[in-house]
């Protein structure tokens, strides 16, 4: 057996310049070098050659600067992460923000003091740190003064943010509905109850089904609100009729009805505007008169309605989710608990042009919030935040030997998200995060006014970080037809390196004709090319390229070879991995 000895160094012992002098080595000799070589700040995806270059200079750098014992299996590591994606200034696909360094080292200065943020009595200063972050972004996001009792959790991300919202609102309302028997859901469970629902959208992000599945009630119990009159709710109109005939209580009726004369005005004319090619067609706001419907349901046929959920910042098109405030109104006099999944858009809250195109934000009970997204942050970082103290009663445990844990779903919890959180927070802080997302929002606004002059058609109205669009269809295209050329343009824009871009193969769960002029035509989906800006240091001049290169790209696929055609086809398949 070899000696061992020198895996005493990987730790901080008595003497902890030893594994601080070997640290430091590493990181000016390997770890300093490779950063600045793999690091491009135009192309998105390192090239093979490029990837070949950075293997040489792992190796010749392992040659001329030998490595600590420790360290040995380094250059091997660093091979391997050479070929990773560069989410840089030209990386425009889903939320994922080049990070912001100074909270990357508050990260790895904590991991080494690796505290547990269950519990304060061995986490001192990231606890303090947490609640301190906590508390800016209540104040400075939702507009929580530090007069009123909030409180939240720095989690992983917006999953386990929603998770926790939804479980305070399932206990929440099954614990009201059992009065005035003092029996805990929490404690007792779902058997023997009447499964509830959760009001979501067709955008609502797939964490809330899966939240609903692992809380006991059913993924099949959210409940999606239209937000588009497509197609599919063509067909279905019959059937909706009659179920409002069917309503014998005068003031239901006649507000629902009301509500569906709106939709019809405002809304009705968006699936011609998307046919006729014009910009920006789709609203993606969720239709009110389906949700009094549902609402209306619940209440008549006693199904209890656990809470209603409003995305601020949809994931596929950074859509800010409004309902009508008489809809807001009946839902809060009747108590029902609001979560806004403000994962995507949170951090755009700074902005009070943003905050103005919602709903009144003191209506919401409880948001979720991403850090790692418009908060510029590395991965993982989210948050969870309940405007009512009270609340955080229904997720308290005890543990005998320790002392009072953090009420969170999460048992060990990391400080270093933390300690990044705050550093980041009170680096940047309200005016920066206002000068970067304003830089963010004005490349999506430049870029949105570039495409409207383009083949391409804008497909939703543009309110945050994010665009979908596709080719404006010509005589005698289908719209599978355009689907599949939706596909190979972005293989041929991914091909050619410059730049990165998302593929959204179902916008909005929207169903449109496949042949238009058509009404007795297949209905399909829309598939688009999705862009999403979260690099603060977008250049303004790459707007214009990006659709410049998307022109080309589709008058190529519209007039290419058969041959060219079937390589980008062959190319398609291999860059499925990439539609994150």
């Amino acid at each position: 057996m070899s000696d061992l000895n020198y895996l005493y160094k990987g730790f901080l012992g008595d003497e902890p310049a030893n594994s601080i002098d070997n640290l430091q080595e590493v990181f000016n000799e390997h770890i300093f070098p490779f950063i600045k070589h793999w690091w491009d700040p135009a192309g998105p995806i390192p090239s093979k050659g490029e990837i070949q270059q950075l293997a040489s200079l792992i190796e010749k750098n392992a040659e001329q600067h030998p490595l600590p014992e420790l360290y040995k299996h380094l250059p091997e590591f660093l091979k391997k992460i050479s070929a990773a994606i560069r989410f840089n200034r030209n990386n425009f696909v889903n939320i994922h923000p080049s990070p912001f360094i100074p909270a990357n080292l508050a990260s790895f200065i904590t991991s080494v003091q690796n505290p547990n943020n269950i519990v304060q009595e061995v986490s001192e200063a990231t606890w303090i740190m947490e609640r301190e972050s906590i508390d800016w972004m209540a104040k400075n996001l939702f507009g929580l003064e530090q007069s009123v009792e909030h409180w939240g959790n720095v989690v992983s991300g917006g999953t386990v943010a929603n998770m926790t919202a939804l479980l305070i609102a399932r206990d929440y309302t099954y614990d009201k509905l059992n009065r005035p028997r003092p029996r805990s859901i929490g404690a007792r469970g779902l058997i023997g109850y009447e499964p509830g629902v959760v009001i979501g959208t067709t955008a609502t992000h797939y964490s809330v089904k899966k939240a609903l599945w692992f809380l006991g009630v059913g993924s099949e119990n959210l409940v999606t609100i239209p937000v588009a009159m497509d197609e599919k709710s063509k067909l279905a109109a019959f059937k909706e009729e009659r179920f409002i005939k069917g309503i014998q209580d005068k003031h239901w009726k006649a507000r629902i009805g009301d509500a569906i004369e709106l939709d019809n005005k405002q809304r009705g004319k968006e699936l011609d505007e998307f046919y006729n090619g014009e910009n920006e067609p789709f609203s993606l706001q969720p239709l009110n008169s389906e949700l009094l419907k549902t609402v209306y349901s619940c209440f008549q046929f006693n199904i209890p309605l656990i809470g209603c959920v409003l995305t601020l910042g949809t994931t596929d098109t950074g859509t800010l989710e409004k309902l009508d405030d008489s809809v807001i109104k009946l839902l809060k006099e009747e108590d029902i608990f609001f979560h806004a999944d403000a994962a995507s858009g949170g951090f755009s809250m700074v902005l009070d042009d943003i905050k103005n195109q919602v709903n009144n934000l003191s209506l919401f009970d409880s948001f979720t919030i991403d850090a790692h997204k418009m908060g510029l942050m590395h991965y993982p970082c989210g948050a969870v935040l309940f405007r009512d103290k009270g609340f955080r009663e229904q997720i308290r445990h005890e543990a005998p030997y320790l002392g009072e844990l953090a009420p969170t779903l999460e048992g060990s919890r990391p400080g270093t998200n933390s300690a990044a959180l705050w550093m980041a927070t009170k680096t940047i802080d309200v005016a920066g995060y206002q000068l970067l997302i304003k830089n963010l929002l004005l490349f999506t606004n430049r870029l949105k006014n570039n495409f409207n002059k383009s083949n391409f058609q804008v497909l939703h109205k543009v309110q945050l970080n994010a665009i979908a669009v596709a080719p404006k269809l010509k005589a005698n295209e289908t719209r599978l037809e355009m689907n599949k050329m939706v596909e190979l343009v972005r293989t041929n824009i991914l091909n050619q390196g410059k730049f990165m871009i998302n593929l959204d193969k179902g916008v909005a769960s929207i169903k449109v004709r496949n042949v238009p002029s058509d009404e007795r035509s297949e209905l399909v989906d829309i598939f688009a090319l999705r862009i999403v800006i979260t690099n603060p240091l977008v250049q303004m001049k790459d707007a214009e390229e990006l659709v410049t290169q998307l022109e080309e790209s589709l008058e190529r696929v519209r007039g290419g070879s058969k041959t060219f055609i079937n390589e980008l086809a062959i190319l398609t398949e291999q860059t499925k991995t990439w539609s994150l």
